[in-house]
């Protein structure tokens, strides 16, 4: 279990303020404003459809917002492309195993060089097989022929090779076993013991925290809670604010 600082460090890399996302006429996120620091475990948490992956989709840019700023090392990036996000050093792990299917393992790692390497970086190879071994063993299998849990750690690995400075992951065990959320949370951590940020958005509460530094709770498009994570392990903060009550166990999913 990761250690909760007793302060956050000074550097922050990720600045977001008033951020107003709407789809149509409807506002999903409503003046959110939040920011993750050098080195720090930062989850998300909230009930489905609070807004959370929107949140992380427009720090992407993967779609527009209505208001607000999203700065990165002091840089604005409030009208950025996903790829000038990516080269600016975030990168988002979308939910759902995205992989590209027809590929070999290999070639979807050498994909996720591209935006700094157009023709690929097989030098960064080595350091992601010592990290996900079990990629190594497939190097030339189809992604097709994966399991779900091998596709998903597949796709962190995808977003890992691309020396981001802040990796957000979204959603990482949906649909997965425990073995296979455990070990991509423990993975997250060691990066982030390593230097990287990470800005987790998940649903397993306790499975979330157990390696967070700090917690943000996301209602119906808001952020009335940013607390260290410390404080939202005891789980009676968490119920009172979004879950009525009935907060989510560690659960095996199929």
């Amino acid at each position: 279990m990761s250690t909760t600082p007793t302060q956050r460090p000074e550097k922050v890399l990720l600045d977001v303020r008033g951020l107003r996302v709407a789809y149509g006429k409807a506002e999903v996120v409503r003046d959110v404003s939040f920011d993750v620091r050098a080195g720090e475990f930062v989850v998300v948490l909230g009930r489905n459809g609070a807004g959370k992956s929107t949140i992380l989709h427009a720090v992407s840019g993967l779609i527009p917002k209505r208001s607000g700023t999203v700065s990165f090392e002091g840089r604005d990036l409030s009208a950025a492309t996903p790829r000038e996000t990516v080269q600016a050093g975030i990168i988002q792990v979308l939910e759902g195993h995205r992989v590209f299917q027809t590929l070999s393992v290999e070639d979807n790692l050498l994909i996720g060089t591209y935006a700094k390497a157009p023709r690929g970086d097989r030098g960064k190879l080595d350091r992601i097989y010592a990290l996900f071994p079990e990629l190594a063993e497939r190097r030339q299998q189809m992604a097709s022929r994966l399991s779900g849990g091998q596709q998903q750690i597949l796709a962190v690995a995808q977003g890992v090779i691309g020396e981001p400075r802040l990796l957000m992951l979204d959603e990482p065990s949906g649909g997965l076993a425990p073995i296979v959320i455990d070990r991509i949370l423990g993975v997250a951590a060691q990066l982030c013991a390593d230097g990287l940020a990470i800005l987790l958005v998940e649903q397993l509460v306790e499975k979330a925290l157990r390696h967070a530094h700090w917690g943000y709770i996301v209602e119906t498009g808001r952020i009335p809670v940013s607390a260290p994570a410390e404080a939202l392990r005891d789980g009676e903060l968490v119920r009172q604010v979004y879950l009525g009550g009935d907060a989510r166990h560690e659960e095996t999913r199929a």
